[in-house]
């Protein structure tokens, strides 16, 4: 007689349990945590930027301060001198734009490169891959607060004193690092992909610096372009900086609040798609 235990069309059902769904929400939440548990690294890997950065140059260090003075000099010379625009306070003017501009796009760019270059050096080690990204933002930040003592300090000779009221950029900084993060996280996922990001987005920063109010006030903007040209989020961060410094007035807090909102936003989904493409990050970085 055969065995109906040996068919397996007759077997017994056996009850097997799946696999919870992948959460993108719940594996957001355990990389922070990761990231908690990491920070020594993360400390490390901002030193390390700031070390390397100009490790094989003479002035060193000196080039954070002197990398948005000459930038600025050369936007001075062109739109103060030879076109004969701008008062007597234009410098400063046009150094608290490029400083606010630089975080944003370098920091964006750094995190892109950064992420690429020291994953591929720590390959054999098991981390959160967040810490490469925030490493960079993190270096980025300190070279603003080093360039924005500078402007205090170069503010003086056309009697832009320091005054209480910059201790404002604070908040308004933490607003920028915040949208800067989320869309470092975005390209620096992106770039799993297409590695051409960084390149593209140099073009792209390129025009963004000029259809920002880098160089000029946004008043000069035609009236029938000022709200499309207001939803650039640099149409109220940059003349924020310029109100604290320069003018010792509160910025547009209702402007800032709609800026800060729209940024956690893109923080947010920024770092879900970054957490997201991280399985491909060992296959294809």
């Amino acid at each position: 007689m055969t065995s109906t235990s040996a068919d397996p069309a007759l077997a017994p059902a056996v009850d097997v349990a799946e696999a919870p769904p992948r959460s993108i929400v719940r594996d957001a939440v355990a990389e922070l945590r990761a990231v908690a548990r990491y920070r020594h690294l993360l400390r490390y890997l901002v030193s390390s930027s700031l070390k390397t950065e100009h490790a094989n140059t003479v002035l060193g260090f000196l080039w954070w301060v002197l990398d948005p003075l000459l930038l600025a000099s050369v936007y001075v010379l062109l739109v103060g001198v030879l076109l004969q625009r701008g008062g007597p306070d234009f410098p400063i003017f046009v150094v608290a734009g490029i400083i606010a501009w630089e975080l944003f796009s370098k920091g964006s760019l750094n995190m892109v490169s950064g992420t690429v270059r020291k994953e591929a050096s720590m390959r054999q080690v098991v981390f959160p891959k967040s810490v490469l990204p925030l490493s960079e933002i993190g270096a980025a930040a300190i070279h603003w607060a080093f360039a924005f003592s500078v402007l205090l300090v170069i503010a003086i000779p056309f009697g832009i004193y320091p005054s209480a009221y910059a201790l404002l950029a604070l908040p308004i900084v933490l607003v920028q690092l915040v949208l800067t993060l989320g869309v470092g996280f975005f390209l620096s996922a992106f770039n799993i992909f297409f590695r051409d990001t960084t390149r593209l987005m140099q073009y792209v920063f390129r025009i963004g610096f000029y259809l920002s109010p880098v160089l000029y006030p946004v008043s000069v903007v035609p009236e029938r372009f000022r709200d499309l040209y207001l939803l650039n989020p640099f149409a109220t961060l940059i003349p924020a900086y310029r109100d604290v410094v320069m003018e010792h007035r509160l910025p547009d807090f209702g402007a800032l609040a709609i800026v800060a909102g729209g940024s956690i936003v893109v923080l947010i989904l920024g770092y879900l798609f970054f957490v997201r493409c991280q399985p491909w990050f060992a296959k294809l970085v």
